[in-house]
């Protein structure tokens, strides 16, 4: 089975779960419990918060799903290259216009759209806090700058990844780059760590997701499918908690608050191994149409919350006005948005995301290509 394939489909059916935890947080944020909310509760919800099912809308287990994978997959790309030095150059160049271009243009649209005024009274406290005063040159540079040195988010959300994302990218182009002197190699990887640690919590598990997909890389055994399955069933079971859910009361005695974020780190590298180890899920993963949803997730992630506000929250109000009550309103606002975000993101794809490939590709080549004519 093809690897590369079974990571491409992860990464897409991971980045549903995003837009799930990002819509439910909009209506529901009953399921998430991070705050007290005024919006209607119900016992449905409630139950399912303390159940050992609420995997399906982990937005944080996905995100580490996405590092370990990019850890993975950069490793593979890199340990492949017969010239290391010149692949390092190539990578280094590459990497931030390739993240960049895409997520700038996602600030960029929402800056537009937030000079339109939605209604957001019927949504969570969370969901109004992004109404924000639209600046162009804020959004330039939250989008541009801010996002991958800082994680500014302003302009959308899901954008406090891409600081983890670029800074665990440079972090293993330099490791593979270091592969054959091991002495240097595990100097730099404890420096990285250490350094991590400095600017946040999620910060530091995001580096160390990046590095086990490195050695995950490395690890070529294979392990018995019980295993494999019963690591992937464990995984997400760990990605559907929640810090006061009564499935998971007995790893917050011990773990307290630090509950969330490190059994969503731990779930999702066991689901990352399981579904990269196992034959039978890369028997399901290598499916074309999952593998094209991976395709367009990076264009789903950072496109979905603007199609909540200038889409959802519109079709939820007018459901609401029209005499349907809060749920049907609700999953009437969720089946538009998704419809709509995988529509979207197939042009976003191309408009965009093909591009920023295209042009750090251009880019690359015409610095690497100015470097030898230099020293000749």
């Amino acid at each position: 089975m093809n690897k590369i394939h079974s990571a491409e489909s992860l990464r897409g059916i991971a980045c549903l779960a995003v837009v799930f935890s990002h819509l439910l947080g909009v209506f529901y944020p009953q399921l998430h419990n991070f705050y007290e909310s005024q919006l209607p509760k119900f016992n449905f919800a409630e139950a399912i918060y303390n159940s050992p099912f609420a995997f399906f809308y982990s937005g944080t287990g996905a995100v580490f799903v996405f590092f370990v994978l990019s850890g993975y997959v950069l490793t593979l790309s890199s340990l492949k290259a017969v010239d290391q030095k010149k692949k390092l150059r190539e990578s280094l160049i590459k990497r931030y216009p390739r993240l960049a271009i895409p997520a700038l243009f996602s600030c960029l649209i929402f800056w537009g759209i937030l000079h339109i005024d939605i209604d957001l009274s019927r949504t969570s406290e969370w969901f109004q806090s992004i109404k924000i005063s639209p600046f162009f040159l804020d959004a330039l540079y939250s989008g541009g700058v801010g996002a991958f040195i800082y994680g500014d988010n302003r302009y959308n959300p899901v954008l406090w990844t891409m600081q983890i994302e670029l800074l665990g990218s440079f972090i293993i182009y330099f490791t593979c780059y270091l592969h054959n002197n091991r002495i240097f190699k595990y100097m730099f990887l404890l420096l990285s760590v250490f350094l991590s640690a400095q600017i946040s919590g999620i910060a530091f598990l995001g580096i160390i997701s990046f590095i086990l997909g490195y050695f995950l890389y490395l690890f070529k055994r294979s392990i018995p499918e019980f295993l494999s399955l019963s690591l992937f069933v464990f995984g997400l079971y760990l990605c559907g908690v929640h810090n006061n859910s009564e499935s998971y009361s007995v790893f917050f005695k011990f773990l307290d608050n630090r509950t969330y974020n490190l059994l969503n780190f731990l779930g999702g590298f066991f689901i990352v191994v399981a579904a990269l180890k196992s034959k039978a899920i890369n028997k399901i993963l290598d499916k074309k149409p999952l593998i094209y949803l991976g395709k367009l997730s990076f264009s789903i992630y950072l496109i979905h919350i603007s199609i909540i506000y200038i889409i959802g929250v519109p079709v939820f109000n007018y459901a609401i006005v029209n005499g349907y009550n809060f749920v049907i309103s609700s999953i009437i606002s969720c089946v538009t948005v998704l419809g709509l975000t995988l529509l979207m993101s197939e042009i976003y794809c191309r408009v965009f995301d093909d591009f920023a490939i295209k042009l750090a590709n251009k880019i690359a080549k015409f610095n690497i290509g100015k470097g030898i004519r230099a020293t000749e």
